[in-house]
């Protein structure tokens, strides 16, 4: 029989299409902790208040859901904000910090580590790569205009960038002595490491990886399908945790190049003195020890 003690579900409630609702209820009855996990933003309000509405959300958020565990903190943002929740609802919401991500061991040595690659190197990462073409375009031609810019960069496409754009830019990095690019590394984190500072997207793995290894960075979010990235970004900035660069559209060289330079007298993240902000991990397995020694006590 299908009998958990806790079930902890992924950002949507009731699941993509409403699958999860029955199962939720059958759990529900037999006494199953239910937790819902957030990421620390979802979008902006006007866009999520139908969202949720037209998924039914709010009521399951209410009769089904014990907890919500918020993988953020509330000083950067509030994922629920500007949505009418009820206060019973808002009293099941703990915020666990981030998730703190460590290099993992590997036996093999890290790309970032063997000759070739200029040192000390900016990495330059865009994630999946799906819809990172912008923020690579905008980095070449920051080293294209500017020969002699530093440091140097390492740039990562991501395994889903269209090969025919990949192709493109490896033609225009082969005529860069500065720069230097590859698909995709298993192991980003060791990357990440020796990098000098980092040019990213504003998603929450990479967001988390930046904190969790203490690197400046030049964060450019995107603002499509969701505003996500942009909102965590622009609260980050305001705390001074990463430099915010804003995509305006026209994506002028001299605006990259003058990131890149400031970029190694940027501050640390460390500097910015955040209680629990990298907590999430001890803060979940503290939570769910809690769930389990209340069902041992009640067997017993």
């Amino acid at each position: 029989m299908f009998d958990p003690d806790i079930m902890i579900v992924d950002k949507e409630p009731l699941g993509l299409r409403g699958e999860v609702h029955e199962t939720l209820t059958m759990l529900k009855e037999r006494g199953t902790r239910l937790v819902l996990g957030l990421r620390d933003v979802l979008d902006e309000p006007r866009l999520l208040k139908p969202e949720w509405k037209r998924k039914n959300v709010l009521p399951a958020l209410r009769d089904l859901y014990d907890e919500i565990w918020v993988y953020g903190l509330p000083q950067i943002c509030n994922p629920m904000e500007g949505i009418c929740v009820p206060p019973a609802v808002r009293d099941k919401v703990h915020y666990t910090g981030y998730l703190r991500r460590h290099v993992p061991r590997d036996d093999r040595v890290s790309t970032g580590t063997l000759p070739g690659y200029p040192r000390p190197y900016i990495l330059v990462t865009t994630g999946g790569g799906g819809d990172g073409e912008e923020l690579i375009d905008w980095v070449v031609r920051a080293y294209e205009d500017f020969p002699d810019l530093t440091p140097g960069a390492l740039l990562v496409f991501g395994p889903f960038m269209p090969h025919k754009k990949r192709g493109e830019f490896l033609q225009r990095v082969a005529k860069l002595p500065r720069v230097e690019a590859i698909t995709f590394d298993s192991v980003i984190e060791g990357l990440i490491k020796d990098a000098e500072g980092v040019i990213c997207m504003g998603g929450y793995n990479t967001f988390c990886e930046i904190l969790s290894l203490d690197k400046r960075a030049i964060v450019v979010p995107r603002t499509r399908p969701r505003m996500e990235q942009y909102i965590r970004t622009s609260r980050a900035d305001e705390l001074g945790l990463v430099r915010m660069l804003e995509d305006d559209g026209w994506r002028d060289s001299d605006t990259m190049a003058a990131a890149v330079r400031d970029l190694p007298r940027q501050g640390l993240p460390s500097s910015v003195r955040i209680p629990g902000l990298l907590d999430g991990i001890d803060t979940i397995n503290r939570l769910t020890g809690d769930v389990l020694d209340q069902k041992s006590v009640a067997l017993a």
